[in-house]
């Protein structure tokens, strides 16, 4: 019998396909081109590409190809300076209602946008940007969707990117986190209006990105229950999430969201939920306060996937092979797993993290 792609691998354990098998995988982000990644690539470790089946919402929050869509009658111009020696941009969308401005500088070692001043500083703020959400004009990137999965072939899949959802949108993109979550305690109406918008746009982004040929509709949402309090989850998160994810089961597609926070206080309700696969889990040694046994016990019906934690670099590599053995038999028999490489790693760190992944679950595959 001829033996799997990656690809197919990758799929299996993502519609949660009994007898599945263990893989290994990285974002392609986190793996530079050339000679070490083509070994990976031979050893069995699957790629994971992703981007935008629809341009994103206005605010934008990268500003690279595909994410940024037009406004009606806005302009959006950003200003290049340097600040405490650091690159630094600012961001601005002027507006009939008036202008909001982000101020962003760049992560020297993981080139990571970091925010130094958010879009929504007062309430009237919140207005400026339902303003630009209502107005934003989504452009299909279904091309360039089968472009990229042309070019993947059969070594890795494709996530197709959503915006965050609506609580999260502006919990980790557009306001000060204190500051939303104190408009939402005392329920301030442009905050809640605002939401209310985005949940329409964002339904609608969805729908678009259904129609795409990407079979995996990603919400990457770094969901975290000590930023978002079990209260304004179900009010606000998990009715989003129930939502879309009918709308992406009916298209015949998985709805993947990133959950890479602290879950124990959200545990009960994601497992009542209709999410079929949680990526990005955090175990406990990147700050997670449920162990990964304990999310496959709570989350019977669901697909986990866990990300390779950056502290286990500072391992040896004896006690790296121990410790991904150990995240393997914490799943459970019959199921298989996609151990991920999804978050930033110390430099020159990659290779090295990689090959002892594929080590470990080409064996136990």
């Amino acid at each position: 019998m001829q033996q799997k792609s990656i690809r197919d691998r990758l799929l299996d354990v993502y519609r949660h396909c009994p007898k599945s098998s263990h893989v290994a995988a990285s974002y392609v982000r986190y793996l530079p081109r050339g000679g070490g990644e083509r070994d990976l690539r031979n050893r069995g470790l699957g790629l994971i590409d992703f981007y935008p089946a629809v341009s994103l919402l206005a605010p934008a929050w990268h500003t690279q190809e595909g994410y940024i869509s037009e406004v009606r009658d806005a302009v959006f111009h950003i200003e290049h300076f340097t600040e405490g020696g650091m690159p630094t941009e600012k961001r601005s969308y002027h507006t009939p209602l008036g202008t909001v401005s982000q101020i962003t500088q760049k992560d020297p070692q993981y080139h990571s946008d970091w925010t130094r001043r958010h879009y929504i500083t007062e309430t009237e703020d919140y207005g400026v940007v339902q303003y630009l959400v209502e107005n934003t004009v989504f452009q299909n990137h279904h091309d360039a969707i089968r472009s990229r999965l042309c070019d993947l072939g059969e070594d890795g899949v494709l996530l197709a990117r959503l915006d965050r959802s609506p609580f999260q949108k502006i919990l980790v993109e557009l306001s000060k986190p204190d500051q939303f979550l104190m408009d939402m305690l005392v329920r301030t109406p442009e905050a809640l209006s605002l939401l209310e918008a985005l949940r329409e746009r964002l339904l609608e982004q969805v729908e678009l990105a259904c129609s795409s040929p990407a079979e995996l509709i990603w919400q990457p949402d770094n969901l975290s229950g000590d930023m978002t309090p079990p209260d304004l989850f179900e009010e606000f998160v998990l009715s989003f999430y129930e939502e879309a994810a009918a709308r992406v089961r009916r298209a015949g597609k998985v709805y993947v969201v990133h959950m890479d926070g602290r879950m124990k206080s959200l545990r009960d309700m994601i497992a009542a939920s209709s999410i079929p696969v949680i990526e990005s889990f955090s175990l406990p040694d990147m700050g997670n306060d449920m162990t990964l046994e304990e999310a496959c016990a709570a989350w019977p019906s669901k697909v986990i996937l866990p990300n390779f934690p950056s502290s286990w670099c500072e391992k040896e590599e004896d006690e790296i092979r121990g410790q991904l053995a150990a995240t393997i038999k914490a799943i459970p028999q019959g199921r298989g797993v996609v151990i991920q490489i999804s978050e930033d790693l110390p430099p020159r760190q990659w290779y090295r993290v990689g090959k002892l992944l594929t080590e470990v679950t080409e064996d136990r595959s």
